[in-house]
């Protein structure tokens, strides 16, 4: 009997909390997210369309702070825990590093189309790829900023994709430190 209500304490407690973790506006645009368990590129299919659960996602991104990012990657569907942890590496928010090793230490295999293709992955594996890829962003961006005064439309075009991605602000010196600290933690992890 008193298992009975200390699970419904229990369920109650954890509701509440959820529902203190993101404002009703966050928690809004998160809602069509909730159930998604699986996540895609931006771009995904043999012609690249847009991915509609990604560009939910970038709705989200805009308005939500860290805090309540960093809720949805430890607490969120698996598509909020991707992409909620891929934007605070993007944002500099040194959690990435604990999401990091949360997932590193507690795998959590899910879905991921990247472009055309589909594979099975931690999700410690795709946000370690996310800072992989990012120095190929940033050194297009820092080109084309540097020629900014011959750029022509496509370049234009691809400097707003890339800000779009959330690259405006991140440095190399930031992504070298995550790889780093990314190194460290798998080589203790190893050990």
């Amino acid at each position: 009997m008193r298992n009975k209500y200390f699970y419904g304490f229990l369920i109650t407690f954890s509701y509440i909390g959820y529902n203190a973790q993101a404002s009703d506006r966050v928690k809004k645009l998160a809602q069509p997210l909730d159930n998604i368990s699986y996540a895609e590129s931006p771009n995904i299919g043999v012609g690249g369309e847009k991915s509609k659960i990604y560009n939910q996602f970038k709705k989200i991104a805009k308005i939500a702070s860290n805090d309540e990012l960093y809720y949805y990657a430890m607490s969120g569907s698996n598509a909020l825990k991707v992409y909620s942890g891929q934007e605070l590496f993007k944002r500099n928010d040194k959690r990435f590093l604990d999401i990091y090793t949360f997932y590193s230490n507690n795998p959590l295999i899910m879905k991921y189309t990247l472009g055309c293709v589909g594979e099975n992955k931690n999700i410690s594996e795709l946000l370690k790829d996310e800072v992989y890829s990012a120095q190929n962003f940033i050194s297009l961006r820092d080109q084309l900023l540097k020629n900014k005064d011959k750029q022509d439309e496509i370049s234009k075009l691809q400097l707003s994709q890339i800000k779009d991605h959330g690259y405006g602000k991140l440095t190399e010196e930031n992504v070298n430190s995550v790889k780093e600290q990314l190194e460290k933690i798998d080589h203790e992890k190893s050990k």
